[in-house]
């Protein structure tokens, strides 16, 4: 009788209100089960399952089972949990761990007995606790490769290497730039005309939601067709982020240095290294235009005095298309500048400025 009366109940509900009244308050109810898998809810009441591997600048990293890796604004999350502990870093509060279930704007983390809860506007970072540590790696590889060949031989090429390790409250990144074109201008024979190679890293603690410091910033530099053997910046400040919406975010910072040149030769007389202090600022700006395509503009100058080259910059513009999840099509214009080159000991003064637009793959792992 009992069945027979529940049976009835749901087919009035149908009748007199619409599908999906009833479908929705269904859908509401459900939650994940403790199966080992983490799991998202989406806005548009979608359920992906896999596995959490960090939320930073508004964006949540997730690889999902079934559509692998997906990058998830973090303002069209409305469910997440967790089968294993995370780390989050809260605004005001720091680090915290413990199995993570945030609904709506609640977040708890849960620790045996021990439930804590939080507002998710108060979440600066999140990353997996406990886990192996190359799940906080990140590596982005990028190759640009040009050869001719007829009445003249030429070979352009250039890598770039990217790789950040990101946990809940500080972010480790690595950088390098090479550069190598040869010729053979007619002789037969390629010579080398370009040679520079850029290697830069830092390391950020979040402080809060917005502002960030820089324990470390270094940069190796070397351009023997700049009358540059050897340069080496180093130095410790602050950064701000102006936006960050998951789409478009935008980073400034800026810090006393130190910085060291050695050129190759100069002219008699003169000291072939100088020592001295310098100040870095840099901004970095990534806009999402869409699903597939990515807007990418990063910027760092140095001023320092004339002898250890005045004001120096670095400008590298990027635009990404995205061709599967591991692979990108990219094409970017760099600007390398020296304000004030220095002579060398047969009195041929470098070019300030050098541009190079390239071409290429990027792999992302």
């Amino acid at each position: 009788m009992l069945k027979n009366k529940t049976s009835l109940l749901v087919f009035f509900c149908f009748l007199l209100f619409p599908s999906f009244i009833c479908a929705e308050e269904v859908i509401k109810e459900w939650r994940p089960p403790d199966d080992g898998f983490d799991w998202v809810q989406l806005k548009n009441k979608e359920w992906l399952m896999g596995e959490i591997k960090s939320m930073y600048k508004e964006s949540l990293e997730f690889d999902s089972d079934n559509l692998d890796m997906q990058n998830i604004d973090w303002e069209d999350v409305t469910y997440l949990k967790s089968a294993r502990k995370s780390s989050i870093n809260f605004e005001g509060i720091g680090e915290v761990t413990g199995v993570l279930e945030m609904s709506g704007d609640t977040i708890k983390m849960i620790d045996g007995d021990d439930v804590k809860e939080f507002n998710r506007a108060q979440v600066i970072s999140l990353t997996p606790a406990g886990g192996h540590e190359l799940d906080l790696w990140s590596l982005d590889w990028t190759l640009s490769l040009n050869v001719r060949s007829g009445n003249t031989d030429q070979v352009d090429y250039t890598t770039r290497f990217s790789t950040r390790r990101r946990s809940a409250r500080s972010r480790v990144l690595i950088d390098y730039i090479g550069n190598i074109s040869k010729t053979d201008a007619g002789t037969g024979e390629l010579v080398e005309t370009i040679n520079n190679q850029r290697v830069s890293a830092g390391w950020d603690l979040y402080a809060t939601r917005s502002f960030f410091w820089s324990p470390f910033f270094g940069e190796y530099y070397r351009d023997p067709f700049q009358n540059i053997d050897q340069r080496l910046t180093a130095g410790a400040g602050l950064g701000y982020t102006i936006i960050d919406t998951g789409k478009v975010e935008w980073n400034v910072s800026g810090c006393p240095a130190y910085q060291s040149v050695r050129y190759i030769s100069v002219q008699p007389g003169e000291d072939d290294t100088i020592t001295g202090g310098a100040l870095v600022l840099a901004t970095e700006y990534d806009h999402e235009l869409t699903s597939k395509l990515d807007f990418i503009f990063n910027y760092n100058m140095t001023a320092a005095s004339s002898d250890l080259g005045g004001y120096t910059h670095h400008m590298l513009v990027s635009v990404e298309s995205e061709i599967t999840s591991s692979f990108d099509f990219d094409v970017s214009l760099m600007w390398d500048r020296v304000g004030q080159p220095t002579t060398d000991a047969e009195g041929n003064t470098p070019e300030p400025d050098d541009f190079r637009l390239m071409v290429g793959l990027k792999w992302s792992i």
